[in-house]
């Protein structure tokens, strides 16, 4: 081959490559000219649809449950879309608390109107304060979302002076957010002239006889067969222990006369309560042939000490709940 044969064939292919890229580049702009074209079409088109749709005027759907909300948007041709749950006061569980876009707004037809759905009152625990000094008790309540409505004060027999003997509504009581709770303060140890109820639960007869003896008062005694304790324990008293009375006052206590069965044991029960800077609620649960029954439910001052005489029938099983929490259990036979 010729040097001038080569040169033409060089040329002939450097100009092949060259058309060959040229259909590659204008086979590219070509689609995407297209493509642009398709996505201005259906832009427009959309656009064209959205714009068609009439314009009406949005509702108002607050305070309405969830169902009446719903026809009323469907009435205009709306639709509706949760956007979250809230805590509300005056506005019921399951209705619509607020709404976007708001009330007599302007939109087309097929919006979408998101909503808030009311919860109710948040309701919230009351927290223990017995045995906590007035500050923090004060400081619990608030935390938990209540407010303190008064303290009171009152002698006490148990709890020092300066800490809480007692609080109304009871711990762990449900209330709305919000709700007020009343405090009693323990002014310390009564003066002579005023006489305070002994507690006396879960001792005996007699001790209840003496007291009401020494301080003139009318001791009442109601007596209860099926009462889970020993024969001539007392169960319950009215007033409560700490309570107030002027002398020649009324003491209701009720003693249990429940015959023992051939089979029947004793368990003396002992807890003492760890120390601490609060009350606690005690509750003892024992099961056996006769089934489950509550011994205790009350509250403790830290350090205090639980004694008690358990009637059983066969094997037993004795729980221990510290404020809701199991703190001993025992199988005895």
């Amino acid at each position: 081959m010729t040097k001038n044969t080569e040169e033409n064939f060089e040329e002939f292919i450097g100009k092949t490559k060259k058309s060959s890229r040229g259909k590659w580049i204008a086979a590219a702009v070509i689609l995407v000219f297209f493509v642009l074209l398709v996505f201005v079409s259906i832009d427009w088109v959309m656009g064209a649809l959205v714009h068609t749709r009439k314009e009406v005027q949005v509702p108002d759907i607050t305070k309405k449950p969830v169902t009446a909300a719903l026809n009323s948007l469907a009435s205009v041709n709306l639709a509706l879309k949760q956007a979250g749950l809230e805590y509300a006061e005056n506005v019921p569980p399951g209705s619509v608390l607020r709404q976007i876009p708001t009330a007599g707004s302007t939109v087309r037809e097929g919006r979408v109107i998101r909503v808030w759905i009311s919860q109710g009152d948040e309701m919230v625990f009351v927290p223990s304060v017995e045995g906590l000094d007035l500050r923090a008790a004060q400081l619990a309540v608030r935390q938990a979302g209540l407010q303190v409505e008064k303290v009171e004060n009152a002698y006490s027999l148990t709890v020092d002076k300066g800490l809480i003997i007692s609080q109304t509504p009871e711990a762990d009581s449900m209330l709305t957010r919000g709700d007020k709770v009343t405090l009693t303060l323990s002014n310390g140890q009564p003066p002579a002239s005023v006489i305070l109820v002994p507690d006396f639960r879960n001792k005996k007869l007699a001790e209840a006889t003496l007291w009401a003896s020494q301080q003139n008062m009318n001791l009442i005694v109601k007596e209860d067969a099926n009462s889970p304790f020993p024969y001539g324990t007392i169960a319950e008293q009215q007033p409560a222990a700490d309570s107030e009375v002027a002398p020649g006052s009324a003491v209701v206590v009720t003693v249990s006369r429940r015959e023992a069965s051939e089979d029947e044991k004793m368990y003396h029960l002992h807890y003492e309560l760890p120390q601490g800077k609060k009350a606690m609620r005690i509750r003892i649960v024992m099961t056996d042939d006769n089934g489950e029954r509550e011994v205790i439910n009350e509250s403790r001052q830290p350090g205090s000490k639980i004694d008690l005489e358990i009637p059983y029938s066969g094997k037993a099983t004795f729980r221990i709940l510290s404020d809701g929490i199991l703190v001993r259990e025992r199988e005895i036979q």
